[in-house]
C-alpha cells in the first residue's frame, strides 16, 4: 500500500466514504487524513511537505502562489457552491451596525474573506476604516469568537448551533457566483514526481463523491468556477496577474483519473 498524507476542512465526508467503501484500498492507497483548523497552517504544511495533497479553497492557492512564492497547483476542481453566509451577532441588524466592528475570519488574505470583502464593499464599508478582521481559524472557532464578543460577524456554513445562539444571516456570498469550485491542490514538483499515485487518489475521490451524490463519477473540471473565484479576487484588488485559472490549475491528472473510472 502506498501512503498518502492529506489535509482537509470539516468532516472530510468524501475521504471517509472513500475509506469505508474500499476505494482507497482498491487503488492500493493508505491515506492519512488531517482535519485542519486553519488554512494558513494547512497551506504552510503543504508547502513544507508535511501534506502531499490538500482539499482547500482555491483562493488560498492563488494567494500562496502569488504572494508567498509557493509553486502549487490545483489538480481537481469540482463544481460546487460556496455554502457560506455572513452570520452576525443578535445586535447587528444591518450592515451599518458593523461599522467600527471586528469580523472573525480564517485568514485575512484569502479564502472566504475575499467574497466577504465584496459584500462589505457593496454595503459601502471600507476595510481598516469601517471594520477590521481578526484571524481565528475554521468555522467553529469563528462562531466561538462571536459567542465571546471578540467578533460581531463571520462567514459560516449552515450551522444549527449558530442559530441557537441567536446569531442570524445578514447576507450570503452564494449570490455572487454563477459557478464555483471545490479544489484539491498539491505542489507541482510533487505531482510531477508522483503522477500515478496522484491519479489513483483522484480516481478514488471521484468514485467516493459519486457514491455520496448519486451523480456522475466523472464530472468535468470546473474551470468556470475557478475563473469566477479568481475574478472575485480581482474585484477586491488582491489579484497580482491575469484572471486565468490555468495559471493555478492543471487538469491533466484529473482527466487521467476520469479515464480510468470505467476500468
Amino acid at each position: 500500500m502506498d501512503k498518502l498524507r492529506v489535509s482537509t476542512f470539516g468532516g472530510g465526508a468524501t475521504q471517509a466514504a472513500a475509506a469505508k467503501l474500499g476505494f482507497y484500498e482498491a487503488e492500493g492507497l493508505e491515506v492519512d487524513v488531517d482535519v485542519t483548523q486553519s488554512s494558513k497552517d494547512q497551506m504552510a504544511k503543504l508547502v513544507d511537505g508535511t501534506w502531499d495533497v490538500v482539499h482547500t479553497n482555491a483562493d488560498n492557492v492563488v494567494w500562496w502562489c502569488e504572494d508567498n512564492g509557493a509553486d502549487l497547483v490545483i489538480v481537481m476542481a469540482a463544481e460546487s457552491k460556496p455554502g457560506q453566509d455572513l452570520w452576525v451577532r443578535p445586535e447587528i441588524e444591518t450592515y451599518e451596525d458593523l461599522r467600527g466592528k471586528v469580523l472573525a475570519v480564517d485568514a485575512a488574505e484569502s479564502g472566504y474573506v475575499t467574497p466577504l470583502r465584496v459584500l462589505l464593499a457593496q454595503a459601502g464599508l471600507e476595510e481598516g476604516t469601517d471594520y477590521d478582521f481578526v484571524e481565528v481559524g475554521t468555522t467553529h472557532l469563528r462562531i466561538d469568537a462571536m459567542r465571546e464578543s471578540r467578533a460581531y460577524g463571520a462567514m459560516v456554513g449552515s450551522r444549527a448551533d449558530a442559530a441557537a445562539d441567536g446569531f442570524r444571516v445578514l447576507d450570503s456570498i452564494n449570490r455572487l457566483y454563477t459557478h464555483y469550485a471545490g479544489s484539491t491542490a498539491t505542489r507541482r514538483e510533487w505531482a510531477a514526481a508522483n503522477a500515478d499515485l496522484l491519479v489513483r487518489y483522484l480516481r478514488a475521490q471521484l468514485r467516493a463523491a459519486a457514491s455520496l451524490s448519486g451523480g456522475d463519477a466523472a464530472p468535468s473540471f470546473a474551470w468556470e468556477g475557478l475563473r469566477e473565484m479568481i475574478q472575485t479576487r480581482e474585484d477586491v484588488g488582491w489579484l497580482r496577474g491575469a484572471v486565468d485559472p490555468r495559471r493555478f490549475a492543471d487538469d491533466t491528472y484529473f482527466l487521467r483519473a476520469a479515464e480510468g473510472l470505467a476500468g
